[in-house]
């Protein structure tokens, strides 16, 4: 069933657990994420990210989304996931996206509250929710070694009551020494901060960058205030690495065993996320 992504979130942070966002490029992984959802009575938030409109456009991937969340047994949300600008958010919720999040996390202080005020105020006029990003979450291999990540990265625990009062987000993306993309070692979080920005703000908190992080780490967050955890490159690792050994092992691979097998790694892989989130039998 199609879900209000505040409602997940609001009962993933009160139950303590998080559910995953997982980004979606392709109808393999959308089926896969709703199996995986289905037989653990998960909610499951689908998502894709401005970046990824390349190989998944947007205008093509939101019937899918919305056809898989609304056909389910179980509460799914459609979310765009770090959309660049006012338009892009305005086109997401045209073509039925319910949540959508911006990511002004780059720009001035005061010129992410003024555009993320700016969305919040369109997206609520028609029931859609909306996630923002305070602090700064790298890209794994760019411009992050040799920073004290103590400081201008980690999010700042009186600036994100601030922009919290005064945009009326959702949901807040925070930075505590997190990254996306593909880790090349395990990155130790500034669990310390999160408390602290939990403490301050009675607000469900988002980890982006999850892909790589620790078990202990994940229990944390989860147990500390982070009601989402967004999860990419985990399900194109599991799908690139099954399709690997298919190829390798397989005397006559076909274009559709591939599928199928693309499908089976997703699901996996989202189930292993579930359970780790903690998320099972929370529908």
């Amino acid at each position: 069933m199609l879900a209000k992504f505040h409602e997940i979130l609001e009962k993933a942070y009160r139950g303590r657990y998080a559910v995953g966002a997982f980004n979606m490029l392709s109808l393999e992984h959308v089926r896969g994420t709703i199996r995986a959802a289905e037989e653990l009575e998960s909610p499951v938030i689908l998502q894709l990210a401005e970046v990824q409109f390349g190989c998944a456009p947007m205008e093509l991937m939101a019937p899918l989304y919305l056809e898989a969340a609304q056909s389910a047994k179980v509460p799914v949300c459609v979310h765009l996931d770090h959309g660049q600008s006012l338009e892009t958010c305005v086109k997401a919720i045209k073509l039925g996206f319910n949540s959508v999040m911006f990511d002004g996390a780059e720009l001035p202080f005061e010129e992410n509250v003024e555009v993320t005020s700016q969305i919040v105020r369109i997206a609520k006029s028609v029931g859609v929710d909306v996630e923002a990003e305070l602090g700064k979450v790298g890209l794994t291999g760019f411009g992050t070694s040799g920073k004290d990540p103590e400081v201008d990265v980690f999010t700042d625990v009186e600036e994100s009551a601030e922009f919290i009062r005064r945009t009326g987000v959702d949901a807040l993306a925070i930075a505590i020494g997190n990254l996306h993309g593909r880790y090349i070692a395990t990155p130790k979080l500034n669990i310390g901060r999160l408390k602290e920005i939990s403490a301050r703000n009675s607000l469900p908190l988002v980890l982006h960058g999850g892909s790589g992080t620790s078990m202990e780490d994940f229990k944390s967050c989860i147990h500390n205030g982070i009601s989402k955890i967004n999860v990419a490159t985990a399900l194109q690792m599991a799908a690139t690495e099954a399709v690997g050994r298919y190829m390798n092992e397989s005397q006559s691979p076909n274009y559709i065993e591939m599928k199928e097998i693309i499908e089976d790694a997703t699901c996996r892989s989202v189930k292993e996320h579930i359970k780790l989130f903690e998320s099972d039998g929370k529908a």
